[in-house]
């Protein structure tokens, strides 16, 4: 009969979604377009508001990179300070991965203007990032804060940058 389309035509509808005839036949709906078109944008505008702060920093020899490992133990409803090096990195960003998944979640970074939280870390309990640090404490921990923590923290030295990741496997035991 009929080959399939092979363009795309869009009609704008009041409802501000985008309709296409190659939505009908991929069998996606508007709504999935919409959601997918704002991730981009997202990601897009993401790896631009990031590549300012790393303008002047060239990794010049991939054996820079160094790993350092730790663990600790905390009670529920306790507190606990995790470190990310003895000196304040040029940029850091904090990462956690529960236990017996491989999903690791940003819970807060720093770009190099200011620290910021992000707001899915309050269920592990109440996040700070120390002043003039990059350590991260966290105070009424809850049982779900057991799991890894990644600082993966980028430092701007004379011979260029210097990129360390610090893993602390945090162990929860009850009060």
């Amino acid at each position: 009969m009929g080959t399939p389309y092979t363009y795309t035509r869009y009609r704008y509808k009041p409802s501000h979604e985008w309709e296409s005839r190659r939505d009908w036949q991929n069998g996606t709906t508007p709504a999935m377009n919409n959601s997918r078109m704002r991730m981009i944008h997202f990601c897009c505008l993401l790896l631009c508001w990031m590549a300012f702060p790393l303008q002047g920093l060239e990794i010049f020899d991939q054996e820079e990179v160094e790993y350092i490992n730790s663990n600790t133990t905390a009670t529920v409803g306790g507190s606990v300070i995790l470190e990310c090096g003895s000196t304040m990195p040029a940029i850091f960003i904090w990462g956690f991965t529960k236990q017996g998944t491989d999903n690791n979640v940003a819970v807060a970074y720093n770009y190099g203007q200011g620290p910021k939280i992000q707001s899915q870390s309050s269920r592990l309990g109440l996040m700070q990032v120390q002043v003039n640090t990059s350590a991260l404490v966290i105070e009424e921990l809850q049982r779900v804060a057991e799991g890894t923590y990644t600082c993966q923290a980028l430092y701007d030295t004379d011979n260029g940058a210097k990129t360390t990741f610090y893993f602390h496997r945090l162990d929860m035991m009850d009060d």
